[in-house]
């Protein structure tokens, strides 16, 4: 839930206050917030995206003043959530290989939104909507300022069971090794799969200021500021670009030798579905590529990326743009999505209205893994099927929610490897994973510069004859 006052989350949301819409797979935590809209779901980029101040310092007490609502910012906003009581009643196990979280109750709280002030709301009669922590009749009328709260049974989806590595700790931060399949930060139907969670559950921070974020199927470096004035440094490198950043990935096809530049601008296809489309009115936009190892076995290639802007999902929506998709990537990989060429070379206006209407036709889902859950069929715990016993799936004794499949560990991953994060003073770095080892030769040398907002070209020194191809 969005800790504010006012400001709708989507157009597409019911004008009534039901359940659902304070349910657990349609609000995000009180500990995420948007990317500068109200209307738009929290941004996830692959690049990091950059936005710093995007998530509340977690520990903060219900109804107290919390830390700065964004770390370049001096107005207040309040924290809803006991977080650290809440992590107490927690109870993780680990099955299949996965993090699980026992399906428990929890209460999902939030000021009154602009569309329910002066009206009277049918979900309140029942109880289960309470306002300021009473029950009110069905004839009460909503207020500014009213907190609405609604107990829910919560089923939270596992997460592999990797340990969160931290890398190091230094001067106010600490970097860690961010694993794929999970989330930064508390949203949608993930509260404590989370890294934050995580993190304060099993090393014992408490206020945490992710510098950088990532989706949550991409894995690698992440920097955490342990104060507001640390992560208002970090923030003001980012601005000046004065910080870089280099990723690894595995894309389809041969990718061209040399240096492949693309400055091709992206706007936001849907807000809703947080995707994003190359386009001539998008923001501007600079990613730098180079091949590191193609394999003829499987026609991919292991790519290093230098995004030299952080947009949503730039690596990735460059990367389809180009044609080289990274291989399995559920969102920008898709024919039956994109077309025949998969988006390379861009879409038409009416292209993109189609792809967005294909993706919504696949359901309401809360992330990307949902996506390819949907076009795989796999959403459900099917009873094993026996003469004269029809396939049905299992729903919980409490909230009749029907249970999903675990993930499958190829639908856990996306090849793309947040790698190196570099400044005047400071280099951070993680472990390669294993689908990139053995694409770092021995002699393999990286180098970027962004001290004038235009990146130098990257030269691999096992490539000494490497051109420049520019798009």
């Amino acid at each position: 839930i969005r800790t504010g006052l006012g400001g709708d989350q989507s157009a597409d949301t019911p004008t009534d206050l039901h359940s659902s819409d304070l349910d657990a797979s349609s609000q995000e935590s009180p500990l995420s917030t948007d990317s500068g809209s109200a209307a738009g779901p929290p941004a996830s980029g692959d690049a990091a995206a950059d936005q710093v101040g995007s998530v509340m310092p977690q520990g903060s007490k219900r109804l107290k003043e919390s830390k700065l609502s964004h770390y370049g910012s001096d107005q207040p906003r309040l924290d809803l959530v006991d977080t650290e009581e809440d992590l107490k009643n927690t109870e993780y196990y680990v099955e299949n290989d996965l993090r699980k979280i026992k399906p428990c109750f929890f209460k999902y709280q939030t000021f009154a939104k602009g569309r329910w002030l002066g009206r009277k709301e049918r979900a309140i009669k029942d109880g289960r909507v309470k306002i300021n922590g009473e029950t009110v009749s069905k004839d009460y009328i909503i207020k500014n300022s009213d907190i609405v709260a609604h107990d829910i049974h919560r089923h939270e989806p596992p997460v592999a069971n990797l340990p969160i590595k931290v890398v190091k700790k230094d001067d106010g931060v600490i970097i860690i090794d961010k694993p794929s399949s999970i989330p930064v930060h508390p949203s949608g139907r993930y509260r404590h799969n989370t890294v934050l969670h995580i993190l304060m559950k099993d090393h014992g921070y408490k206020d945490l200021y992710p510098v950088n974020r990532l989706d949550r199927l991409t894995s690698g470096l992440m920097i955490m500021a342990l104060s507001v004035e640390r992560a208002r440094k970090f923030e003001l490198m980012m601005q000046r670009c004065e910080i870089k950043k280099e990723y690894v990935c595995k894309v389809t096809g041969r990718f061209p030798s040399g240096t492949t530049e693309c400055h091709q601008p992206i706007h936001v296809a849907s807000f809703k579905l947080t995707l994003n489309t190359v386009h001539p009115d998008g923001k501007a936009c600079s990613t730098f590529f180079e091949c590191l190892r193609y394999d003829l076995e499987s026609d991919t290639s292991i790519v290093h990326a230098r995004p030299i802007t952080g947009r949503t999902h730039q690596i990735r929506v460059h990367l389809q743009w180009l044609g080289y998709p990274i291989t399995n990537d559920p969102l920008y990989h898709d024919q039956e999505i994109w077309g025949g060429l998969n988006g390379q070379g861009g879409i038409t206006e009416e292209a993109e209205k189609d792809a967005v209407r294909k993706l919504v036709e696949r359901g309401t889902m809360e992330d990307e893994f949902d996506f390819a859950s949907a076009a795989s069929n796999a959403d459900f715990v099917q009873m094993e099927s026996t003469p004269g016993h029809s396939s049905q799936p299992e729903f919980c004794r409490i909230c009749d929610l029907p249970s999903r499949a675990d993930p499958e560990p190829e639908k856990r991953i996306m090849y793309l490897h947040a790698w190196r994060y570099q400044a005047k003073d400071w280099l951070f770095e993680t472990e390669l994973p294993d689908w990139a080892k053995e694409s770092m030769l021995p002699g393999t040398e990286t180098t970027a510069t962004c001290t004038t907002g235009k990146p130098e070209t990257t030269s691999c020194a096992t490539d000494p004859a490497a051109a420049t191809l520019t798009t």
